[in-house]
């Protein structure tokens, strides 16, 4: 079966075994490419370690610089530790670069293609949730030329994978508290999450003494306000959000005390941009009417 560069609805709708074949594809920051195999499109849930061509479809839900580690493949200047995630379970991918400049954000879709998929070793029993990798790909496109990512367009495949893990219409979606609750101690749960809408974007900054963009997002739900800080990467991603409509379901978010509540990215934190629910819709057209109340006083 033949893949166009753009993958068609029903090939990333189907997260079956399928065994498919990519006539080309292409990433504006990378080079046009063409696999010399087929790539079977799995579901992460179906992932197994060892080696393979594999095709995974999922948006990015975390992404942040990894530490300068020991060991580097030749001619690599960084590595973005890339949580992705469809509608069945969510992977690491450690994604080598050296020339491109991959411009992520929270939510995106995106297509990997790998050849190899590796267990992820738990720190710790207390640190999986329901959202842990299990898996990982390691790729180093600029010098894999088995390897590639794509940045697939939301204007044609905005409706897929929106809906979070674990969700059931006919039930409250599992760790979710309001935010009042949240900062009244919820912190302290276990894969605890957060239904949000965006009140307001600041500007980007940089902080002092270094490289690192930083951006301040004015969150809030039907029962109090937060500040949501992104720092690094991640932080472009808030150019792209709309006051009073972008809705974030923030899992695992690291929580500072103070004049104003702070939530923050770690490494376990997974953010849905926009999810697929009814609170979320709810939350929505809550935010949209306090907003118009706001205007007319």
């Amino acid at each position: 079966m033949a893949m166009p560069r753009q993958m068609s609805t029903a090939m990333l709708a189907s997260h079956e075994g399928v065994s498919t074949e990519v006539n080309a594809t292409e990433h504006r920051a990378l080079h046009s490419w063409e696999p010399r195999d087929h790539y079977e499109m799995l579901q992460i849930s179906k992932l197994v370690p060892g080696s393979g061509r594999v095709c995974l479809v999922g948006r990015v839900v975390n992404f942040y610089e990894q530490p300068k580690p020991t060991k580097m493949p030749h001619a690599a200047k960084g590595c973005l530790k890339v949580h992705l995630r469809d509608d069945s379970g969510v992977v690491l991918v450690r994604l080598w670069y050296a020339q491109v400049d991959y411009q992520l954000r929270l939510g995106q879709l995106i297509s990997l293609f790998a050849t190899h998929i590796s267990y992820v070793d738990p720190v710790g029993s207390t640190s999986r949730t329901v959202h842990t990798a299990s898996y990982a790909a390691t790729i180093f496109p600029e010098h894999d030329n088995s390897c590639y990512v794509d940045i697939q367009a939301d204007a044609i495949y905005g409706a897929l994978i929106r809906t979070p893990l674990g969700y059931d219409s006919e039930k409250q979606l599992a760790g979710l508290i309001t935010l009042k609750s949240f900062i009244n101690g919820g912190h302290e749960v276990l894969d605890g999450k957060v239904l949000v809408f965006v009140k307001s974007v600041g500007g980007l900054t940089t902080k002092h003494g270094s490289s690192l963009e930083q951006v301040n997002v004015n969150v809030s739900d039907n029962t109090c306000d937060a500040m949501l800080s992104l720092c690094g990467r991640s932080a472009r991603s808030a150019v792209y959000w709309k006051t009073s409509h972008t809705i974030l379901l923030i899992s695992n978010p690291s929580f500072r005390d103070g004049k104003k509540p702070v939530l923050c990215l770690s490494p376990s934190t997974h953010v849905d941009v926009d999810p697929c629910m009814a609170d979320a819709e709810w939350l929505r057209g809550f935010a949209q009417r306090l907003t118009a109340k706001e205007v007319v006083n």
